[in-house]
């Protein structure tokens, strides 16, 4: 075992433990101070990730929709709901356990993911040289740790564990994230490299293309030409987004093509890393929450 995998096991225990002691809203003012540097407000949240944060901790997990749509799996059915199958990657299989999995079966290249969480991913290009004692050792371990414990995000936690395996996206082959606010596309970005080390980016446009006057201060940006059919995507995007307070919609440009990625509620962890508190609190200001927060409130009278 590696350093790095030392530090990083020795984290998420950490993370667990705090989860179950102090519970969520606690361990979330933590992470929130520790990450972004300012008090996180619940009461009267007023940047964008503190209503991130607020949802999170008392939308989400009450709403079935968003499970749902959280849940890599079920949120197929959503999108054939409202009639826009033809935007799913190509599913392959589905299963309980890694121990299920007939590779046999499996074309030689695939991508496998665990639904639950985020990260629990595996891009195969070729089978043939898949060690498979390895990917199933980590499946299981994935299958086996609650995602929504990590970063206080509990809505993760009422997801059946399932794994899904889905077609192989070869080619030209562009991410979109593209943020939803009240219905209405805000913001997007578009990024490469990330969590590999190498080549990492991230470069965030305003809703007509135009490069955004904030940034992730994790990343460097790198501007490129965006593609022809973002005015659809931007159109399914919100489309998809119907009824959700707030929703970042995840479209692969496949060539010309639009997949679904997937539906992200609490996009990095509700503890986005803007450039600037200011940057924060205008997009929070372009967030309405008012509806869920007043209905939450007559809830607790």
């Amino acid at each position: 075992m590696t350093n790095k995998s030392i530090i990083y096991k020795i984290r998420r225990r950490c993370q667990v433990w705090a989860y179950r002691v102090l519970g969520p809203v606690n361990v979330s003012k933590l992470y929130f101070r520790h990450v972004l540097g300012y008090q996180l407000n619940l009461k009267e949240p007023k940047t964008f990730n503190e209503k991130l944060q607020w949802l999170k901790l008392f939308y989400w997990p009450t709403c079935k929709e968003a499970i749902q749509c959280a849940d890599k799996y079920a949120v197929r059915s959503y999108v054939e709901s409202l009639g826009k199958g033809e935007i799913l990657n190509d599913l392959l299989g589905v299963w309980e356990s890694a121990k299920e999995i007939d590779w046999q079966k499996l074309p030689g290249q695939f991508a496998l993911k665990c639904n639950h969480g985020c990260g629990y991913n595996l891009i195969c290009s070729d089978k043939s040289n898949l060690d498979q004692n390895k990917v199933l050792e980590q499946f299981d371990k994935w299958m086996h740790e609650d995602f929504g414990e990590y970063n206080a995000e509990p809505h993760y936690d009422k997801i059946p564990k399932r794994i899904v395996c889905e077609k192989f996206l070869s080619g030209d082959v562009i991410n979109y994230n593209i943020y939803v606010f009240n219905g209405k596309v805000v913001f997007f970005s578009v990024a490469g490299g990330l969590g590999n080390g190498v080549g990492e980016h991230l470069t965030y446009y305003n809703r007509d293309g135009s490069p955004a006057d904030f940034k992730n201060r994790h990343y460097p940006t790198k501007p490129a030409p965006l593609s022809s059919i973002l005015p659809q995507m931007e159109e399914l995007a919100e489309y998809l987004a119907k009824g959700f307070p707030m929703v970042r919609v995840d479209l692969f440009d496949v060539g010309g093509k639009i997949i679904l990625s997937e539906l992200t509620f609490t996009p990095g962890g509700a503890l986005i890393p803007f450039d600037s508190y200011d940057a924060d609190l205008k997009l929070g200001k372009q967030l309405d929450i008012s509806r869920e927060m007043a209905a939450f409130e007559k809830h607790q009278k």
